[in-house]
């Protein structure tokens, strides 16, 4: 049962070729409709039935079915990924089942009414030309927005790939065929029909004729016992018909030729073979067909205008358009066949039977109402595999370029980066490097496209080798350590300069002929080999090897920029820097050489140079001496003020690379941290962090870094960062023991060496202290503000919530109480129930309260203004107050105000809230009696000289405000009173502020 399930659903890799064989049965159907349709054999009635049935029950239904199901499998990533492709592929689905539901009722229509000339039955004539412009339109539409898709792409791309443009052209072009077609014939061409003779046999056949009695050339004649019925092209339409012949057919099919020659191009050098290599098989299956349909077509030469000679044309021109559809679904079946990739293998089988299959059903006349129509109709299905097809192909084929693009340029990378280890190494590291970039590379990019590029780790491998062949990093490499161990050899003395990144290339190319020397040297033969480089804990054992054969070795600690040997005989040093070339004899930013070198044999070169070399190995120290300080932690302080930006690149990297415990890093601005990603540093950090160092970083992160910052979290997940402010300076402090400053001269230089100004290099303790401290407290302080910004939206959340929570179920209390107290006549009960409802009128006004600070610090305050009287809101406030039964108190409520109507524009509610806060603080605050008065007025606008602003005074007979409160009246929870929260008045402020206006207080 689960093996039957597994069929059903195509899941079984067994059964792949079972779409092949369904798409090979549907295409020699097709080809056998388009045989009879352009009456190249002829069938009979009978045959022509079963045609039609098996295209209807077999191309619609089982076939259909299979491809369909087979393309759905096989784009599940992809539909997930674009839902463009996932609504095409349910539209597309849905029209073709119902274009076979509308096909079966064809059927039974033609059985019902026609079944003695099935075939040449018109009674559906309308259900079939439906039939045919719902496949057209569809297919049309289907290629239309592929093709847009294409060009979308090619205009978003930077480098303008033109194997996308002539996709985009060739879905255009196979559009536009089959819309111009549908055009043609069923706009352009009238049907006539006229009654049968009597005896008249049912037949079919095209004319190209043009008569009179009709008005125009009868394209196509179907005959049956009933009526005569004719296809004519109007006289006045002919010339637009012809053009539109033209334009539908060999534009579209020379762009999808060359289209299909440049894929099986772009594909072939996908490994970085040459187009010289371009295989001849390809060539003559593009070519042969090519020739077939231009001479058939009539394009290069006419042939007489006689049946005998237009039958054979037809018959060349047939060949053609069938050879060149299946030889092109033929050469993507070759490629398919050499790719390992399964499920670029699929897309490549969905192209090759959209592209073998669109051309034939395309070129079946739809004229002929039965298996005519259904097989030109199958254009839809066929024009969306090869869409889908070609989208696909496309997309992995870019991926290809991209991945051979980063292969190429990590390649390059790499092998400048890599030049301290040996030549058999360096190709070894270079291939697991580049590789393991180009798979991280690969995984992202099926992770955004739901298609796996189609390279294999086999051809990723073999284009590396072909890149290191044609930029000549590794043979230009290998002649420099040729040359430099010939000196060696040749020399009597043997004097050296040599950096701290040089000392480990030594010691893999040269140790053994080092060794030999020496032997040399304590045989007499030769007068020994000195050294003058910098002597640190990175480069301490390596120093140690070379001392333990002989080589004598001082300690420098400011070497000069260059590397350079001198012997008795010979100099040679590295001069240029990196240089960039190409082989194409093009400018190209991605091909550089190692660096040149000079060999020279003229005194005056080897004088200067030794008397250089003797210069620094008199002002240096013992390399025995330097070895003891570090092992005994007795380094001397340095600090050491640096103006060469590029000496300084070199220290950052070196610091950060000899990282083994902690490593501090403060960037001051966002693109600092793409700046020393390009100088390796990031990489360095991330391989302390894996060895265990603790690594954390402050740097501003914006969506310009936001790539660098993910490939940290990705690839050492321990690494802290956070979130900095920009600052103008950055500094990194290893293992506490070492510190870099830098100053930043230029924030948005591309690279470090333009950014930075100076920089101060130091070990001095007290120094690195100090700036630990600072690290800290700024990361200490980061982290205290992340962690109070968090503290604080959950407080704001809780008061939301609880305020909400609060509400809720104070309403219908409130209610329930008072329908009860207005039910109890007993007047205990109903003193008890008046208590409820004062508190909870109070907890109600509470959670109101804290809703409105909430709204107000959210930014969610909104007014509902509208014109009001104030007068008759103040009047219906005070009677409010008025009413209120306060045995404690006796208050008089007095309100002076202007006799006309007092009409303001603002929000009735929340002036109302206020000006209740208002007189219920003047009540709070009047211990016994007393009177509260509130005045209306207007008062002129300054600037507008209008009166055109309120003023409402409320002033009572209180004790006053306190002046402790004064200066923090309006403020969150300020207050001296023990029944209030303090929150009044500071909703009260910002609901005036929001009409742009002011409250104040005064004794």
């Amino acid at each position: 049962m689960r093996e039957r399930l597994n069929i059903f659903n195509f899941d079984n890799t067994r059964i792949s070729r079972l779409p092949i064989f369904a798409a090979v049965a549907i295409i020699v159907l097709a080809i056998i409709a388009l045989l009879v349709t352009r009456q190249i054999i002829v069938f009979d009635d009978h045959l022509q039935t079963i045609v039609f049935l098996l295209i209807v029950f077999f191309g619609y239904g089982i076939g259909s079915w299979i491809l369909l199901g087979y393309v759905k499998r096989v784009s599940s990533e992809l539909r997930r990924k674009s839902s463009f492709i996932s609504k095409m592929h349910l539209s597309v689905t849905i029209i073709q089942f119902s274009l076979l539901g509308i096909l079966l009722f064809i059927v039974y229509d033609n059985i019902t009414h026609c079944p003695n000339f099935f075939s040449f039955c018109m009674s559906a004539r309308i259900e079939s030309v439906f039939v045919y412009a719902i496949a057209s339109v569809s297919s049309s539409v289907i290629l239309g927005l592929f093709s847009l898709k294409f060009f979308l792409w090619y205009k978003s791309d930077n480098k303008r790939n033109i194997m996308i443009l002539l996709f985009g052209l060739a879905t255009t072009a196979l559009s536009m065929s089959i819309l111009v077609d549908a055009v043609d014939k069923i706009l352009l061409q009238q049907v006539i029909e006229v009654k049968s003779p009597e005896g008249t046999l049912p037949e079919s056949s095209f004319l190209y004729k043009v008569d009179e009695n009709l008005g125009g050339q009868i394209q196509y004649k179907v005959a049956n016992s009933d009526t005569i019925t004719y296809y004519v092209v109007p006289t006045e339409l002919l010339p637009l018909h012809k053009m539109l012949i033209y334009l539908g057919s060999y534009p579209g099919y020379v762009i999808v030729w060359i289209s299909v020659f440049v894929l099986l191009h772009q594909y072939y050098q996908r490994i970085g073979q040459k187009i010289l290599k371009f295989p001849l098989k390809y060539l003559i299956m593009l070519v042969i067909p090519l020739a077939l349909y231009l001479i058939g077509s009539g394009l290069i030469f006419s042939l007489p205008n006689d049946d005998i000679y237009r039958f054979y044309q037809r018959i060349v021109f047939r060949a053609g358009s069938i050879g060149s559809s299946l030889l092109f679904g033929l050469a993507f079946f070759v490629i398919a066949r050499n790719v390992q990739s399964v499920k670029v293998k699929d897309y490549l089988t969905i192209t090759a039977i959209g592209i073998s299959s669109a051309g034939i059903a395309y070129s079946i006349s739809a004229l002929q109402q039965t298996f005519g129509v259904a097989g030109h109709s199958l254009v839809l299905l066929f024009s969306y595999l090869f869409g889908m097809g070609i989208y696909s192909c496309a997309i992995f084929l870019s991926q290809d370029a991209k991945l051979r693009k980063s292969i190429r340029k990590t390649a390059y990378e790499q092998a400048k980066s890599l030049v301290n280890i040996g030549a058999i190494q360096l190709k070894q590291e270079i291939e697991r490097k580049v590789l393991g970039i180009a798979k991280q590379q690969e995984e992202t990019l099926t992770e955004q496209t739901g298609i796996r590029p189609s390279l294999t780790e086999g051809e990723m491998r073999q284009y590396l080798l072909n890149v290191l062949k044609d930029v000549k990093v590794l043979q230009q490499y290998e002649a420099i350590l040729e040359k430099e161990m010939e000196v060696i050899r040749g020399s009597n003395v043997f004097f050296v300069c040599i950096r701290l990144n040089s000392v480990l290339l030594t010691y893999n190319n040269y140790f053994e002929i080092y060794k030999d020397i020496m032997n040399k040297y304590r045989n007499g033969e030769h007068e020994g080999i000195r050294w003058v480089t910098t002597v640190d804990n990175n480069n301490l054992y390596l120093i140690k090897e070379f001392l333990n054969i002989g080589v004598r070795i001082r300690h420098v600690n400011n070497m000069p920029p260059i590397d350079f040997a001198v012997s008795d005989r010979e100099m040679i040093t590295f001069v240029g820097g990196f240089k960039t070339i190409d082989n194409r004899s093009k400018p190209s930013a991605d091909v550089d050489t190692m660096q040149n070198l000079l060999v020279s044999n003229e005194p005056a070169y080897l004088d200067h140079f030794i008397s250089f070399f003797e210069e620094l190995w008199n002002n240096g120290i013992d390399a025995r001496d330097r070895i003891k300080v570090i092992e005994q932690g007795l380094e001397p302080e340095f600090l050491e003020v640096i103006k060469d930006s590029k000496k300084s690149s070199q220290i950052l990297v070196d610091i950060v690379g000899s990282i083994k415990k902690e490593g501090l890093f403060l960037l001051p601005v966002d693109k600092a941290m793409i700046r020393v990603d390009k100088l390796g540093v990031i990489d360095h950090l991330i391989n302390a962090s894996i060895k265990g160092a603790v690594i954390k970083i402050i740097c501003p992160l914006t969506e310009i870094n936001l790539h660098v910052a993910r490939k940290i979290e990705r690839c050492a997940p321990k690494i802290k960062i956070l979130n900095g402010h920009n600052s103008p300076v950055g500094m990194v402090i290893a293992d506490n023991a070492k510190y870099l400053r830098a100053d930043l001269s230029e924030p948005n230089a591309e690279n470090f060496t333009e950014a930075v100004g100076f920089t101060i290099y130091s070990n001095s303790k007290q120094s690195v202290n100090s700036f630990k401290s600072m690290f800290e407290l700024l990361w200490n302080e980061h982290v205290l503000v992340e962690e109070l910004k968090k503290a604080d939206t959950m407080q704001k959340e809780f008061i939301n919530v609880a305020a909400h929570e609060l509400r809720n179920p104070i309403q219908p209390i409130l209610g329930l109480t008072e329908h009860l107290a207005n039910k109890i006549k007993d007047k205990g009960q109903k003193e008890l129930l008046d208590v409820v409802i004062r508190n909870a009128k109070k907890l109600k006004k509470l959670s109101e309260n804290i809703l409105d600070v909430t709204r107000i610090e959210g930014g969610s305050f909104v007014l509902d203004k509208q014109r009001f009287d104030l007068n008759e809101l103040i009047f219906s406030i005070v009677d409010d107050f008025s009413s209120q039964k306060n045995n404690a108190k006796s208050i008089k409520f007095e309100h002076d105000h202007l006799n006309d109507g007092f009409e303001v524009y603002g929000d009735i509610n929340r002036i109302g809230q206020v000006i209740s806060n208002l007189i219920e603080n003047s009540v709070k605050f009047i211990s016994k009696e007393g009177s509260v008065s509130i005045t209306v007025g207007k008062k002129s606008d300054i600037v507008s000289d209008k009166n055109d602003m309120v003023v409402v005074n409320v002033k009572d007979t209180g004790a006053g405000i306190h002046p402790e409160i004064m200066p923090l009246l309006f403020s969150k929870f300020t207050t001296r009173s023990t029944t209030g929260t303090g929150l009044g008045l500071y909703i009260s402020k910002n609901i005036v502020e929001a009409h742009g206006g002011k409250i104040w207080a005064k004794n």
